[in-house]
């Protein structure tokens, strides 16, 4: 099985203004879904199966963007797909956070695998959610699947796949839209082709 891994495209709040979003229901920019549509054309040409996104809307309109130039595949909300819950810091700025609390920013930016957000989630509970998900789909028979989903999932992603600690999370960088591929062999071992090629952008 191939799976190629799509991070949504650009939102408002990935540009200057660096908020927490998690799981904040914010929509793609005028950019944002042009890239999703960008990524829609490089893929033409793949016989996609699926397209599985995050219920957030930022996912789901990358998703729709793809599946303009694949209309015969399935467009599938996933769960397990959802973004981190940031709780009481979603929608604030880094700045403004971190200003109130100086050890927050050493563990974000060091050790962010120590972090529970105040009424969120910690990193752990994603790794969860992707293990869950992998599991999941290594049970299904479909030749080409894609998956939409955000930063700190597909870091995480990456995390599973290399059986690398959590300390690891800031050795990956995904770019909005960019397009990872990796496949499941018949053995259930997984092999990295290709991360954050942004080629069609």
């Amino acid at each position: 099985m191939r799976i190629l891994i799509v991070r949504h495209g650009e939102t408002a709040w990935n540009l200057t203004d660096k908020r927490f979003r998690g799981q904040m229901d914010i929509e793609l920019s005028q950019e944002g879904l042009e890239q999703a549509d960008k990524t829609g054309v490089v893929l033409k040409d793949e016989n996609i199966d699926k397209i599985l996104f995050s219920p957030m809307s930022r996912c789901r309109q990358t998703a729709e963007g793809i599946k303009k130039f694949h209309p015969k595949s399935q467009l599938i909300e996933e769960p397990l797909l959802i973004d981190i819950s940031f709780g009481d810091w979603e929608g604030k700025r880094h700045s403004e956070i971190f200003a109130e609390n100086p050890q927050a920013e050493h563990f974000w930016n060091n050790q962010p695998e120590e972090l529970v957000f105040p009424n969120g989630e910690s990193w752990y509970r994603v790794y969860e959610r992707v293990d869950k998900f992998f599991k999941k789909i290594r049970e299904q028979k479909e030749e080409l699947l894609v998956i939409v989903s955000h930063r700190v999932v597909l870091n995480i992603i990456m995390l599973y796949l290399l059986g690398l600690d959590t300390k690891h999370f800031w050795d990956f960088h995904f770019d909005n839209s960019s397009i990872s591929e990796i496949t499941i062999e018949k053995n259930g071992k997984f092999q990295i082709i290709k991360t954050n090629d942004t080629h069609h952008l």
